[in-house]
């Protein structure tokens, strides 16, 4: 059995497929062979229409739950502008020739994806008394499919599940297998029926996930999931598709990528490989592509078999809806193929929300609840500042409001430490400066305030590090500065997310970590490896290689995002799976008043002149400066939503591997035994045919 289908019913789908093939040829050239036939202009093509989103991170509505306000005039985004473009294409083209996909990262992102995925309306939505909102609004518009992105695992196996149990339409993912079974996990693909201008048309849709997950969300699907290698599974489930489908549509959560085809192996599980989909496996007509948030309408390539496939890319957080037209024409078999000549190309073009002036009025009656909840939720107040604390500067200097975060997640892990091996043993800790907009006003300080400093739903890990695995922490850390010579003014703007060739768009913010608990001191006029000084203990002791030291760090950074080494294979010490924000919203209601004094130190400086210290290092082991990350060494991504996509690099591995090869010879047969073979195939065609989406 392959992906599920039988071979003996794969070998009779072909044997009728094939039988079809010659009966047609055959009519054909009889019906061309009568004198004085006359020949009949081709028919217009069909017209096929696929809208797509992707990304969409929890934006169902038009709010800024951060900024507890609409999103500003040019800004404006969410499902409720979606739906108000598909009703106008149904409306437009009729609803049978018009197909709505999305690509993945649905269900994280916002409050109100928080509140209703891990905060206190998950258990509603888990025992079914309630709705989850994405599924709510996803049903609302009518989704024919939609493929699972990695943020759908943030919160687990249970959640997940519930939401793709409330969904209408089929949540695909086909290079997801359940270890148990060795079979996939969620429905691998999709056939979508349609009647176009009295025609029969069959869309196949495959689903497949980048497969980071198995290392950012390791705390959930260790030991219980497998993730393929996208390219692998894609060779093996498109032909299947292929052979019952008319048209074949992949939605692959993944970025475009930057492994050339030459040099790509399916055991590096590489993260982004939309470009490597699109050349080496034909038998695509529309691939669409997510998790790096880029704004792609339409790019029409051509893959290994000289084939065309045209490749989109919605806009992240629902900023824009896709439209992909496609026209028809008959094939050898008696279906449709996309007509691919010159003068009927496919075309793509991006519906922004900027321009969409109205809302869907039924999805936002839909939502109201759960949006009204969610807004009196992020407008608890937890604590008074006594000043205000801003984010604004932390990529490059070091502020009160990230030491909060170290201060609290420190003091976490070195607490549940006591009585432990490791009591006595330095705890330092890892913050990253996910937005630049963040800030904790003068007096009142909400949640929103506080999830709008700490944006993902991290959970705190404790590891154990070496000095020079903290030095090398460090190093790496610094490469998201730009080199700039000696004694040079830094400028912000041009100084930060310096780009290499696993980051071709620069590090991401959420990539660069500021350390608390040891001082150092960066000189970005040297080279990356070089850069970190002066480190030493918080009494001035110059760190030692062989020093130990606890480090308190997200479950992303620790499972290996951002390719950071050595703290993806250290030792874990601590892990109680506590979310970090709800940490620091309870370290803040204890406390009831912020002040700076009782976490801030500052110690780490950012300059462009030399070091005064020369790091403290073994002779007979110097750091050696890192050379930019290639492909197949690690992986990395540009998904910004978790990816601190949320997604970010990860280690390659070589685990994992592909399913078996799935082509079946042709099988000749004649005489009576043709016949009942023909007829039993037919039967079992149509059945296959009739497999609709839900809803």
């Amino acid at each position: 059995m392959v992906g599920g289908i039988p071979q003996s019913v794969r070998n009779l789908l072909r044997i009728y497929r094939t039988g079809s093939i010659c009966v047609i040829a055959c009519l054909g050239l009889a019906v061309a062979t009568r004198a004085g036939a006359a020949t009949l202009p081709a028919p217009p093509p069909l017209e096929l229409t696929f809208l797509s989103t992707t990304d969409t991170h929890g934006h169902a509505v038009n709010w800024d739950y951060f900024a507890n306000a609409e999103y500003p005039t040019g800004g404006e985004l969410g499902l409720t502008r979606v739906a108000t473009v598909v009703e106008d294409v149904r409306a437009e083209k009729g609803a049978e020739s018009v197909v709505v996909l999305d690509n993945g990262d649905a269900i994280q992102g916002t409050p109100l994806a928080y509140y209703y995925g891990l905060g206190d309306g998950a258990e509603d939505v888990i025992a079914g008394t309630d709705t989850h909102p994405m599924a709510r609004a996803f049903n609302t518009i009518g989704y024919d499919a939609l493929a699972v992105g990695n943020h759908e695992y943030n919160y687990g196996l249970d959640l997940l599940s519930a939401y793709d149990r409330q969904l209408d339409a089929p949540l695909l993912g086909a290079n997801v297998i359940d270890v148990a079974t060795g079979l996939p996990y969620h429905e691998p693909y999709e056939l979508i029926e349609r009647t176009i201008d009295g025609e029969k048309v069959t869309i196949g849709v495959i689903g497949l996930v980048t497969p980071g997950v198995r290392v950012w969300d390791r705390q959930y699907v260790d030991g219980v999931l497998e993730f393929q290698d996208m390219v692998a599974a894609a060779k093996d489930w498109v032909p299947i598709v292929d052979d019952l489908a008319d048209v074949v549509v992949v939605l692959a959560h993944t970025g475009k990528g930057t492994v050339p085809d030459a040099d790509y192996a399916a055991v590096d599980l590489n993260e982004d490989v939309v470009q490597n989909i699109a050349y080496q496996v034909p038998g695509i007509d529309v691939l669409i592509a997510g998790h790096s948030h880029q704004d792609n309408p339409g790019t029409i390539s051509t893959n290994i078999a000289g084939e065309q496939v045209m490749t989109t890319q919605p806009q992240f957080w629902a900023q824009s809806v896709t439209e992909v037209i496609v026209g028809l024409v008959p094939d050898p078999a008696g279906g449709f193929e996309v007509d691919w000549s010159a003068s009927n190309l496919p075309v793509a073009e991006a519906h922004y929300g900027r321009d969409i002036v109205v809302e869907n009025a039924a999805l936002v009656d839909a939502l109201d609840a759960q949006h009204t909840t969610t807004i009196e939720y992020v407008n608890t107040p937890v604590a008074s500042s006594l000043t205000e604390l801003p984010a604004a500067t932390s990529r490059y200097e070091d502020t009160p409001i990230i030491d909060f975060i170290n201060h609290v997640q420190a003091l976490t892990v070195e607490v549940a430490l006591r009585g432990t091996e490791w009591e006595g043993i330095p705890v330092i800790s890892q913050a990253s400066p996910f937005s630049r907009t963040a800030a904790f006003p003068q007096g009142q300080v909400t949640i929103r305030d506080i999830a709008g400093l700490y944006i993902y739903e991290n959970t705190l890990r404790g590891v154990q590090l070496t000095g020079a695995e903290v030095r090398d922490y460090l190093e790496y850390s610094a490469r998201y500065f730009a080199q700039v010579p000696e004694g040079a003014v830094f400028d912000p703007a041009t100084g930060t997310n310096s780009a290499y060739a696993d980051r071709p768009q620069g590090v991401p913010d959420y990539n660069y970590d500021v350390l608390s608990g040891i001082d150092y001191r960066i000189d970005i006029s040297q080279p990356v490896g070089s850069r970190i000084g002066e480190l030493t203990l918080a009494d001035g002791t110059a760190v030692a290689d062989t020093d130990l030291f606890i480090m308190a760090a997200n479950n992303y950074r620790q499972g290996g995002g951002g390719a950071y080494p050595a703290i993806a294979d250290a030792p874990i010490v601590y892990d109680e799976l506590l979310e970090i924000r709800q940490l620091l919203i309870e370290w803040a209601s204890a406390a009831a008043v912020i002040d700076p004094a009782d976490f801030f130190v500052q110690n780490w400086t950012l300059g462009t002149s030399p070091l005064a210290v020369v790091p403290s290092v073994d002779p007979a082991d110097p750091v050696t400066p890192a050379d930019p990350v290639t492909p197949g060494d690690v992986i990395g991504g540009t998904d910004g939503t978790s990816d601190g996509d949320s997604a970010g690099g990860i280690a390659s591995s070589t685990t994992g591997g592909s399913l078996a090869a799935t082509g079946a010879t042709d099988v000749g047969v004649t005489g009576g035994i043709a016949a009942l073979l023909l007829v039993f195939g037919a039967a079992l065609w149509v059945a296959a045919r009739r497999r609709t989406a839900r809803g």
